[in-house]
């Protein structure tokens, strides 16, 4: 984490669930994005994972940092 936080680029964090939670310590939060979430596990999606919009909130970040959104549709799968 300290490693991706000394990034020249604004970094989006992801951070699901307790554990992750405590690692926002380590990140920069006036450079980079930090987003947290229930951990999208069947026991806690429905306390704060569902809905949150951190795919769009990443996206926004990203594209007004001038980089690349991400894809995050799955493949259709025969």
């Amino acid at each position: 984490i300290r490693l991706v936080n000394a990034k020249p680029d604004p970094v989006v964090f992801l951070l699901w669930g307790s554990y992750a939670q405590k690692k926002a310590a380590f990140v920069d939060s006036s450079r980079h994005l930090v987003l947290k979430a229930a951990h999208p596990s069947p026991l806690s999606a429905y306390n704060g994972f569902l809905g949150c919009r951190h795919f769009s909130q990443t996206n926004a970040f990203l594209e007004k940092h001038g980089q690349t959104p991400i894809d995050w549709s799955l493949p259709d799968v025969v």
